[in-house]
């Protein structure tokens, strides 16, 4: 009898909490479509992209406001308040974390602001990056990568000003970097429900930014009616970069040596389009001769359309391989209790075949330009 009672307590529980997540949910859904809706019929001049400076190519032509993360920035603070009405709240997150990510993010979100207003130098934006990284760092948050905590901050920085410039730089066609954000996020979601930290700040906060991303593409799918901008892109990178710090990069046996193979593993899976991406443009702009945090259409995503995929296509089958990735992280984790350098070598060869596959279509695209 105490057995049934104790089951139906845990399921009431269980119930009850995903009735709250799907209620904030739908109505962090509804606020976000209805704040996008306001800010596309207040804007008509302000916060538009016109693709005139180099640093700021997109793929489709004429202006559109880039206030989008503007909506991401209010639901953020609307999930970071709701979370403390909610019945099982811990007034723990009150410390550094919380702090840790808000300041963070808001300067993220600034930054942002700022360069679609002033259209800022590349290097005072890589400064303003580096500054997010370091505050996150000087609240006590890092990525644990070896015994040696100078290391860890570094690389910490590191991984927040790439997340960053990555985000952002996938920002370039419609609907891509929304999509591919929102299966980040989802990877979240998962990863607090399989670990049982379904009340923690972390979740509502997830699901909240899954509303806004949808409440986004809903004008931002093709043909978009409004950008993200720089404000949002920043936004969202230095979100999921600290949301990955404290949920993603925590795989690290204490038996580890300096470096362990398996840590590295759940963030490049999850994060596979923006790192593949990214690394593509770096590695070829700089054989090139050419400035890597300049703009231009020689993105994965152009040349998947110089292959001949149209828009929605493309941000499609980027939208697929994030979910198809997250996928293989929820059968991954459980393997960890049981793993071995075969393992490790069998899901950096799903890297490698995702990435040369891409490098294909990208030379036929580029082919494909040539000869026209």
């Amino acid at each position: 009898m105490a057995q049934f009672l104790y089951l139906y307590t845990l399921m009431e529980n269980i119930y009850f909490q995903f009735l709250i997540y799907i209620s904030f949910f739908i109505i962090a859904l509804g606020f976000s479509v209805l704040v996008n809706l306001l800010l596309l019929n207040f804007s008509k001049t302000y916060g538009i992209k016109d693709n005139q400076l180099p640093e700021q190519v997109r793929w489709q032509s004429g202006s559109k406001p880039t206030l989008g993360g503007i909506s991401f920035f209010i639901v953020f603070l609307l999930s970071v308040s709701s979370y403390f009405i909610l019945p099982y709240h811990s007034d723990s997150f009150f410390g550094r974390e919380l702090f840790a990510m808000l300041g963070a993010c808001t300067l993220g979100f600034l930054i942002g602001l700022y360069d679609d207003t002033y259209h800022m130098k590349p290097s005072f934006k890589f400064l303003g990056q580096i500054a997010c990284g370091l505050f996150i760092v000087s609240m006590g948050i890092f990525i644990p990568l070896t015994p040696y905590n100078f290391v860890n901050y570094i690389f910490t920085i590191i991984w927040v000003v790439g997340i960053m410039n990555s985000i952002n730089m996938l920002d370039n066609m419609d609907g891509v970097t929304g999509s591919v954000s929102l299966a980040i996020v989802g990877a979240a979601i998962m990863l607090l429900v399989m670990f049982n930290q379904v009340t923690s700040l972390y979740m509502i906060i997830s699901v909240g930014m899954a509303a806004a991303l949808i409440g986004f593409l809903f004008f931002n799918w093709h043909p978009s009616k409004m950008y993200m901008g720089d404000n949002g892109s920043q936004f969202l990178g230095v979100f999921l970069a600290y949301i990955s710090i404290v949920l993603m990069w925590k795989f690290r046996d204490a038996s580890s040596g300096v470096i362990a193979i398996k840590q590295f593993l759940v963030p490049l899976i999850i994060f596979i389009v923006p790192i593949i991406d990214t690394l593509t443009v770096f590695v070829r702009r700089i054989l090139r001769g050419q400035s890597p945090f300049l703009g231009g259409r020689d993105h994965t995503t152009h040349h998947l359309a110089f292959n001949g995929f149209g828009d929605k296509t493309v941000a499609f089958i980027f939208f697929m391989l994030s979910i198809i990735s997250v996928v293989g992280v929820y059968f991954l984790i459980p393997l960890f209790a049981d793993w071995n350098l075969a393992k490790s070598l069998l899901v950096i060869a799903y890297f490698v075949v995702v990435f040369t596959v891409i490098q294909l279509f990208y030379e036929r695209g580029k082919s494909r330009i040539e000869n026209k």
